[in-house]
């Protein structure tokens, strides 16, 4: 959104200086009206008024054009004033003393008008330039605070001078700790009115760090390099280029401005390359942190199966003991159930490094709920144990657009966080319609999971404290549960079970 409203925001406001010609015009046709209208009545006007009428065109001439047009209302009024209200008509020289006195006062009283009219007029045009610079420094400080990276940040500041300015174009080159130099934003034709954007980037690419204005207003076409952050600590230059013919004089004033505020984007460069640097730096200690929690969990969960592996099949080959049939079964049911679990172990860490990189595919097919969940709970209950499994998913149920090998894993793993929690209790699989989504509840009555948590046990590597001791397992299988749900366009969250325990909610988009 501030995007949009940097591009349609209009250019500077032109401050309205002296209109030196008009203020001479003024001041001729003004006395010239007014001393036409005073000879009308000649006899019948006073002094005074005559005086009053001949400052009020001081004073207009003198608010249009500033001090030159001023004193010449004065002039000739002062002559108009002597020549043609003053006996002896037509000539300089007064018959009365004292007139020579109110032709000085008037003279004296129309300068001083004069001069404090024009100053007054100056001071409002140096506030409203000023005003304007002010003005447009907060419309140049404002792009300086956009959304985003240094890219959109770099990309606002030049569009917004461009406009601001009225500019042919604008580009930022940055400098890089090895010294090349590279385009960071560009906007309009930068390489000038007669070079055209097809040499662009290599113009710039080779331009200094700072480039002195020329004097005077830019011409048309010409270009202006400003160095940003000064020539000492610089870390690129603002490249722009006048406009054409009806743009907006780029000159003096504008420069330094400019200048001015080269230097507050020189330290907004500088800040948000380090806070580039920071995220960079803070990436690479969470994977590290996460490189070292996936060692120290893989190795101490890969030592314990392997030890039983290795152990099992030391025993099986020793040649001085002959097991019984019974023992030697024994062993390889030792060896089938370690090697599962080796086996589930190294496909978390691969499905963990596929969520982690977006390369999950799942193969979406429709699918009965209740075609999935059976296989599961059967090979659940082939295990020995004293929990019961209960399952509530009826037929009537609508079909499911999933895959059946990832929700087959994701039922897998979510069972057997249920039976690690529950203990001789009870797990029950329900399955319902709720609006236009289909819910498969994983419930057990265990201690549940605390409302502070119940997303964290969503995080990798994160494994509940019980009573003070820190649950088994890598801490792996809802992290996996809740990516492979989500690239089949589900979600899974944990609620509380009915009755006291943890559920979790497999929501599921039913098919229309």
């Amino acid at each position: 959104m501030l995007r949009g409203m940097q591009a349609s925001r209009p250019g500077r406001r032109s401050v309205r200086g002296p209109r030196t010609g008009l203020g001479y015009g003024v001041a001729l046709a003004g006395t010239s009206l007014a001393t036409a209208g005073l000879l009308l009545a000649r006899g019948q006007v006073s002094t005074t008024n005559v005086v009053l009428l001949y400052l009020i065109v001081v004073v207009a001439a003198a608010a249009v054009g500033g001090r030159g047009p001023g004193v010449a209302a004065a002039v000739l009024g002062f002559l108009a004033f002597d020549l043609l209200f003053i006996p002896p008509y037509y000539h300089l020289v007064a018959h009365d003393k004292q007139n020579y006195l109110s032709l000085g006062v008037y003279l004296l009283i129309a300068l001083v008008v004069s001069a404090l009219v024009a100053a007054r007029e100056q001071r409002r045009i140096q506030a409203e330039r000023r005003e304007q610079e002010a003005q447009t420094l907060y419309e140049l400080s404002s792009s300086l605070v956009t959304q985003g990276g240094l890219t959109q940040m770099l990309a606002s500041v030049a569009r917004t001078v461009r406009t601001l300015f009225d500019l042919a174009g604008c580009a930022i080159v940055l400098r890089a700790e090895d010294g090349s130099v590279r385009v960071a934003a560009v906007d309009g034709d930068v390489a000038g009115a007669t070079r055209r954007a097809a040499g662009t980037v290599d113009v710039l690419a080779e331009l200094p760090a700072e480039e002195p204005p020329p004097p005077g207003p830019l011409l048309p076409g010409q270009r202006m390099t400003v160095s940003l952050g000064g020539p000492s600590r610089a870390v690129g230059a603002l490249v722009v280029v006048a406009g054409g013919p009806e743009a907006a004089t780029f000159g003096e004033t504008e420069q330094r401005l400019l200048a001015t505020f080269a230097n507050q984007a020189a330290l907004a460069v500088h800040k948000a390359e380090q806070d580039e640097q920071h995220a960079r730096t803070r990436a690479l200690e969470a994977t590290d942190r996460l490189r070292t929690a996936l060692l120290n969990s893989v190795s101490h969960d890969l030592r314990t199966p392997l030890a039983s592996v290795m152990a099992s099949v030391a025993s099986l080959l020793d040649p001085e003991v002959r097991w019984p049939a019974e023992q030697q079964h024994e062993f390889l049911c030792t060896i089938d159930r370690e090697a599962g679990r080796l086996n589930r172990l190294v496909t978390n860490l691969l499905d963990m490094s596929r969520i982690q990189a977006g390369a999950v595919d799942p193969k979406l097919v429709d699918t009965w709920l209740s075609e999935v969940v059976g296989p599961v709970v059967r090979r659940a209950r082939a295990t020995p144990s004293s929990q019961v499994i209960d399952v509530d998913v009826p037929d009537s149920l609508p079909s499911v657009l999933v895959d059946p090998v990832r929700l087959d894993q994701v039922l897998t793993n979510l069972l057997d966080n249920a039976r690690r929690y529950a203990g001789d209790g009870l797990i029950q699989v329900v399955g319902r319609r709720v609006d236009g989504a289909v819910e498969l509840r994983v419930m057990d009555h265990g201690p549940g999971i605390p409302e502070a948590e119940r997303e964290r046990v969503f995080s990798q590597f994160y494994r509940m404290e019980r009573s003070g001791r820190r649950g088994n397992g890598t801490g792996l299988g809802l992290s996996i549960c809740r990516g492979l749900v989500e690239a089949m366009g589900g979600s899974l969250r944990v609620e509380t079970a009915p009755g006291g325990g943890a559920a979790f909610v497999v929501s599921l988009p039913a098919v229309a």
